[in-house]
């Protein structure tokens, strides 16, 4: 591979995770997935004097409960979540262990309970062990559970970077999952996908390119991705033109922002040589318009960061007299640095603060009959927008103004500009 496939490459990495954080609330990865009935209770603590006074309280409570109740196993598993709670893991292990011990047939709370806890200690063969001794069933909830339990042991062993071991906990998960048609089978997927994304580029940065291509054929099978796609097209461009072709045309369908044009256009000339020398006149042509196609497509939809400058000639934020209000007002204009006429140029403009973000301009710029000409200056933008204490903006330490720019409106825009606002009047 050259020089600007390896970059192209690595820029791919870069776009995944763009995407992934984009997409946190579903995405698996570093996810605190939890069995239910921890992440009820994980979720309420903040290791207060407060709360270990409250929790300490219930602890003297369930074991009195316990006392006059002693062949009740959920007082132990709630005694269990209590000692967790307090990190006392000796004394959680001993209460699920005792209410595993009186647990009737087809009660598992106490079983996972003890697992989890196993896992979060790294004890990982004794939790899987743990979990094994459940019987396997048909019972819908039982086998949610045994996904939740495997997506957190995936996701434990990812956090420790073992991404082979993490995957194969992530497919055990999708196959419960699948089996009651649960909606978090999509949830397993995506980290399955992030395991073999990062298994083929440790195996990238070791230049054993046939592992690379294993890893990410692998998680083709359960969802193709245009980053996956297009990844595929880059590694067999060198020395299979026909396949690198057939992922980098799933890759157009799917997302045609994401390719380097100049990569494609080489990729088609390649196959227009390939089959001339077969005497195969018929794809000769074919793939002779395509070509053509790509190219007035390139001129037509594509935009590089290169294309389009923003220039600010003024940037002020302006406070109420209560400091109860804040008013940004940026005046910039549009560069059109390509070789070709902006016919239509979609502007984005989004507030960016505490890995958040909010648009505040969405607009088509330029037509036919007004373009921004080719190495031309557009006239002046004046954008304003006010926010109140009210909103989480207010509040935000750092505040940027980030810029996008793309030639059609369902096409990814890409981040073009960023300026840093000072909110300190």
């Amino acid at each position: 591979m050259n020089k600007v496939e390896i970059l192209e490459y690595l820029r791919t990495i870069f776009i995944a995770l763009l995407v992934a954080l984009f997409l946190a609330a579903v995405a698996t990865g570093c996810s605190n997935i939890v069995a239910e009935h921890h992440a009820r209770m994980l979720a309420k603590i903040s290791n207060t004097a407060k709360d270990n006074e409250l929790i300490g309280y219930l602890i003297t409570v369930y074991l009195d409960e316990a006392k006059k109740n002693p062949g009740d196993y959920s007082i132990n598993v709630r005694l269990g979540n209590l000692y967790e709670l307090m990190f006392s893991y000796k004394q959680a292990e001993e209460q699920y262990i005792k209410a595993i011990n009186k647990s009737p047939y087809g009660v598992y709370s106490s079983y996972l309970g003890l697992a989890n806890l196993y896992v979060k200690q790294g004890r990982y063969s004794k939790a899987v062990n743990i979990v094994k001794r459940l019987k396997n069933t048909d019972h819908k909830p039982l086998l949610i559970a045994k996904g939740d339990f495997y997506m957190n042991l995936g996701d434990a062993l990812w956090q420790k970077n073992k991404y082979e071991a993490a995957v194969k906990q992530y497919k055990i998960a999708f196959f419960y999952y699948k089996k009651v048609d649960s909606q978090k089978k999509d949830m397993a997927v995506s980290g399955i996908l992030d395991c073999y994304n990062e298994i083929a580029d440790k195996y990238y940065k070791l230049h054993r390119i046939d592992r690379v291509i294993e890893s990410l054929e692998t998680a083709l099978l359960y969802k193709e991705t245009p980053v996956l796609l297009y990844k595929l097209a880059i590694l067999y461009k060198d020395f299979d033109p026909v396949t690198a072709n057939k992922y980098m045309e799933k890759t157009y369908k799917m997302d045609p922002g994401l390719i380097n044009y100049d990569l494609y256009e080489e990729l088609l000339i390649k196959l227009i040589k390939f089959y001339y020398e077969n005497g195969d006149d018929l794809k000769t042509e074919l793939y002779k318009h395509k070509l053509k196609s790509v190219k007035t497509f390139q001129k037509r939809y594509v935009i590089t960061d290169k294309d389009v400058a923003i220039d600010v000639e003024k940037l002020k934020v302006s406070s109420s007299l209560l400091k109860t209000k804040h008013k940004i007002n940026i005046k910039f204009r549009i560069e059109n640095n390509s070789k070709y006429d902006f016919n239509t140029l979609y502007l984005v403009v989004k507030l960016r603060y505490d890995d958040k973000s909010k648009t505040i301009l969405e607009q088509k710029l330029f037509s036919k009959k007004h373009p921004l000409k080719s190495r031309k200056v557009s006239g002046l933008i004046d954008l304003k927008y006010s926010y109140t204490d009210k909103d989480e903006i207010y509040a935000a330490k750092d505040l940027w103004i980030d810029f996008y720019a793309g030639k059609k409106d369902n096409m990814r825009k890409i981040p073009v500009h960023s300026i840093k606002i000072n909110q300190e009047l």
